[in-house]
């Protein structure tokens, strides 16, 4: 295991780079692999989940080659996917396990999918899934009869109606992805529908590569595809990653005498997590927000009350603002932070309560009361195998006095594989080491 030892920083200084959004990534790989030709993906987001989706895809028949370092071409199967000759691993990440599902329900074999214990015992959300492609013809088994994976799915999705529950996400991608796949009309109609600016960025892409749909009245709660030929192929360099930036940017914000720019993001980019920077903003953040050009520096942030359905994998980011911010802060609607690679409100509620905090863990949230009296301090602190988790901790490891051990440091490498390198070159004190 690797571990991170923060120490706290005088100023942190300079340009950031971030990597490619892993998100965009995924769904570019997804449904390069189902179209119809080839498509080539520019400087996609490189982990190991990449390197998983690549031979998730691959048992169903795509040829992906790799002609340059940056540069992927993927041939797809035109709609005729074959049945996976082995199990699918999605190790911890649950956008890929919702990515293959809905293409598990567009195939007409048998697919076995799995994943890590974050997947197997946390992600209970992935239950949702399971009516709506009953429904619709898919057999789905969790094998554990729990709604979590291990699932073996039989589809195929070839037309009808269905209704889910939207609380979260990721079962609705699914559906969706099959739906979309669809040769015969399929209406879907979901209920609660929450985290819709990740559903956007799905629908994004299904207008890239020319497949009809129509969310009626633009409520999420009904959607309407018309029957579709397969996906065309295309030629895409991948955005920047938005969930990346708020962690050098918060570290400027928190610590003396700092000043950080991010260059080259997306403002038009549908990303939800883009909406973090605004979210600083709100909380008094000396950001400048330019075309090209993202600027924070050292600020005094206030408390807030903030609903952050639309972004819950921020949730860890802004509970670190709020220790270094003035008054109460109130996180809430996020319900499904809790469906991660870890539970992250009890996660973040333990560590900085560690850290000397007074927070309160809510069902769909967190209120961290910041009325002065505490400081965070440093010690020893749990990363839960989760990248964010980590680098959140990591900033706020940077603005206390005592040293910071972080576990679990390998994963950052899931989203922000440079970050160490990145932050040390603009003055963070951060040491990894094995042990």
């Amino acid at each position: 295991m690797q571990y991170l030892r923060v120490k706290g920083s005088h100023a942190i200084n300079g340009e950031v780079t971030v990597p490619a959004s892993k998100t965009h990534s995924f769904r570019a790989l997804i449904l390069a692999s189902v179209a119809e030709g080839t498509s080539t993906i520019r400087k996609p987001k490189l982990s190991s989940d990449w390197n998983e989706a690549m031979k998730a895809m691959s048992l169903y028949g795509a040829q992906i080659r790799q002609p340059e370092p940056e540069i992927f071409q993927v041939t797809g199967v035109a709609g005729q996917l074959q049945t996976p000759a082995d199990i699918i691993n999605v190790n911890n990440s649950g956008t890929m396990l919702a990515f293959v599902a809905g293409i598990a329900g567009a195939c007409p074999g048998w697919t076995i999918l799995t994943g890590d214990e974050s997947i197997r015992t946390l992600r209970h959300i992935s239950k949702n899934m399971i009516a709506p492609f009953e429904q619709l013809g898919v057999t789905v088994i969790s094998t554990k009869g729990d709604g979590m994976a291990p699932f073996v799915i039989k589809g195929k999705v070839n037309g009808g109606q269905a209704r889910m529950h939207g609380i979260g996400c990721q079962p609705v991608f699914s559906v969706l992805i099959a739906a979309a796949l669809s040769e015969q009309p399929v209406e879907l109609y979901v209920e609660h529908p929450g985290e819709t600016a990740y559903i956007d960025l799905l629908l994004y892409w299904f207008d890239k590569v020319g497949l009809a749909y129509e969310n009626v009245g633009g409520s999420y709660e009904h959607y309407r595809f018309p029957g579709n030929r397969v996906p065309q192929a295309f030629d895409e360099t991948i955005a920047l990653e938005w969930s990346a930036p708020p962690y050098p940017l918060l570290a400027a914000l928190i610590t003396p005498n700092s000043e950080v720019k991010v260059r080259g993001m997306d403002l038009s980019d549908p990303y939800g997590d883009k909406r973090v920077i605004y979210a600083l903003q709100q909380m008094g953040a000396d950001l400048t927000i330019e075309p090209d050009c993202l600027t924070a520096r050292t600020s005094q942030l206030r408390g807030i009350e903030l609903d952050m359905n639309e972004l819950p994998d921020q949730l860890p980011t802004i509970a670190i603002a709020a220790c270094f911010a003035q008054g109460e802060t109130v996180i809430k609607n996020t319900l499904t932070a809790r469906w991660k690679e870890c539970d992250r409100i009890a996660a973040v509620c333990t560590e900085l309560k560690k850290m000397g905090a007074k927070v309160t863990e809510k069902e769909d949230g967190l209120i961290i009361h910041q009325d002065g009296s505490w400081k965070l301090r440093g010690g020893s602190v749990d990363g839960y195998y989760d990248h964010r988790m980590v680098m959140a901790l990591s900033v706020a490891g940077l603005a206390i006095d005592e040293e910071l051990i972080i576990s679990d440091a390998q994963m950052i490498e899931k989203s922000f594989g440079q970050y160490v390198r990145e932050m040390k070159a603009a003055g963070a004190h951060f040491e990894l080491f094995e042990a």
